[in-house]
C-alpha cells in the first residue's frame, strides 16, 4: 500500500528552510507514512482516518490522507528545536 507525497510549494519551502536535523527527522516520517500512513501516524483530534500527525524528534506534520487516489497531503509541518 504504497502512497504518493503531496507538499505545496510553501510547505516545500518551509521544509527546505528547516535545520538538517528537522529535515532528517521529516523525511524519516513521511517515507515511512508512504509506506502505510496510519501505522506511522496518529490521529489528529477525532480519528477519521483522514487527518493525521506525523512526528519523530523535533518535528510534527499534519498531513491529509486520500485513500481513493493514495495521496499524502502534507498541511503544515512545525519544528521546535
Amino acid at each position: 500500500m504504497t502512497y504518493r507525497l503531496y507538499l505545496d510549494p510553501t510547505v516545500h519551502a518551509h521544509y527546505a528552510s528547516l535545520p538538517d536535523d528537522g529535515r532528517r527527522d521529516a523525511a524519516i516520517c513521511l517515507l515511512d507514512a508512504c509506506a502505510d500512513p496510519i501505522a506511522h501516524s496518529t490521529a489528529y483530534g477525532h480519528d477519521d482516518g483522514i487527518m493525521r500527525t506525523l512526528a519523530r524528534g523535533n518535528v510534527a506534520i499534519a498531513v491529509l490522507l486520500n485513500h481513493d487516489d493514495k495521496t499524502i497531503i502534507v498541511v503544515q509541518i512545525g519544528y521546535a528545536g
